[in-house]
């Protein structure tokens, strides 16, 4: 009985409702008309939409607010709009603009409502019903609008996996590339720099992957990534010094998205190392010192050697002196004396060579990790000349 009671009341409620919009059309017109320029002033967004569907779309949901009033079961159903708003979806409309345009209109539409219920002298009680009604729908209607912002969540990180996934294998198809890109804001010719972050659900990854999204977009790109296989894997647009994290990130060097393989392969050898040895924060392979020496050759040796030897090499006959006498003075266990007598220079030209060293290659070789990589680095590199003034006929 008493829910034969309720259904009785939200019909006489719905009638009353019906009986004060009928006839309406024309003022419904101009409602619409009036929400779509308040929406495309407002909300930027809407303004890259066109306006007549703008106000198709906002006019729907008035037109469904009228029918249900007008139905036998003036009860909310959410299926009423789910429709609506994944068409709307489809015109790139964000999802969590259209719950608030809903909530604009049920209030533009109770203006009516409530200025003819005050020409007809209907009690206040019976407005407050109305008006309860409404704001049911207007809830409703939004709930549903989330709904459908959880189902184009769940599909657009599916999506966004498979394609970061394809990228970092080269396993997408080259012909659908370029729209799978565009969808996911990605810009195929920008270069990106791979970031690997081991998940596992914790605030302190979950702290990291924020981190990159705030301090590795780019003035117009976002980062794009996704958790596959227990890992969060990102595309940066840019890197920024002095990022700090509680975890270890390998990051790769920068490549364009078609050539991700390359760069994430790099940022997982860097995140291998970092974890092994207990290393936190951002990391690349060069930032590692001579930890990827322990594990790895001649396939990382050219990009250590860019970074830190290429600032002498580009100084010809005076970086290579500079190289040749840091070289000798490892030779000979960093003794001044000795190293001086080996290349007969004064004992002040090896050390002002030997500080030179240090500012131009960022290795410090008092320090041990700098020490081995500079001998490290300068024993290949001779190694590499004789070949070449040598080679094995």
């Amino acid at each position: 009985m008493r829910e034969d009671s309720d259904t009785t009341r939200e019909r006489e409620i719905a009638a009353r409702i019906s009986s004060l919009i009928a006839g309406a059309d024309v003022e419904l017109d101009s409602v619409a008309s009036r929400l779509t320029d308040l929406y495309r002033q407002r909300i930027p967004v809407y303004d890259s939409v066109a306006r007549d569907e703008v106000q198709q779309n906002t006019r729907a949901v008035l037109d469904i607010v009228v029918w249900r009033v007008q139905s036998d079961s003036p009860s909310v159903d959410e299926s009423d709009v789910t429709d609506l708003v994944r068409r709307w979806a489809d015109q790139t409309i964000p999802l969590e603009l259209v719950a608030h345009s809903i909530q604009l209109g049920a209030r533009e539409l109770f203006k009516i409502i409530r200025h003819n219920a005050a020409e007809q002298n209907l009690p206040t009680a019976a407005v407050d019903d109305m008006q309860d009604m409404m704001w049911e729908w207007a809830t409703s209607y939004s709930a549903a609008v989330n709904t459908v912002m959880q189902e184009r969540a769940v599909t657009g990180a599916i999506r966004r996996s498979d394609l970061i996934r394809q990228l970092v294998e080269s396993s997408y198809v080259p012909s659908s590339l370029a729209g799978d890109a565009q969808e996911h804001g990605i810009d195929l010719s920008h270069s990106y720099r791979v970031a690997c972050v081991v998940w596992d659900d914790t605030a302190k990854a979950s702290d990291a992957r924020a981190l990159l999204r705030m301090r590795c977009r780019g003035e117009v790109l976002d980062v794009v990534d996704a958790v596959i296989d227990g890992q969060l894997i990102a595309l940066l647009p840019v890197v920024p010094e002095r990022l700090e994290s509680d975890i270890a990130i390998g990051v790769g060097d920068a490549r364009q998205a078609s050539d991700a393989r390359s760069s994430y392969e790099q940022a997982q050898r860097a995140l291998t190392l970092a974890t092994m040895f207990g290393r936190t924060g951002v990391v690349d392979l060069a930032a590692l010192g001579p930890l990827p020496l322990l594990a790895f050759a001649d396939d990382v040796a050219e990009q250590i050697a860019g970074v830190h030897l290429d600032p002498l090499l580009v100084r010809g006959a005076t970086g290579r002196e500079i190289m040749d006498t840091v070289a000798t003075y490892l030779d000979n266990d960093r003794r001044v004396d000795d190293t001086a007598a080996a290349l007969f220079v004064h004992r002040n030209t090896v050390r002002n060579r030997v500080a030179r060293f240090g500012d131009l290659t960022g290795l410090d070789i008092d320090a041990t990790a700098d020490l081995v990589l500079a001998w490290w680095l300068l024993t290949r590199d001779r190694a590499q000349r004789a070949a070449l003034e040598n080679p094995v006929l």
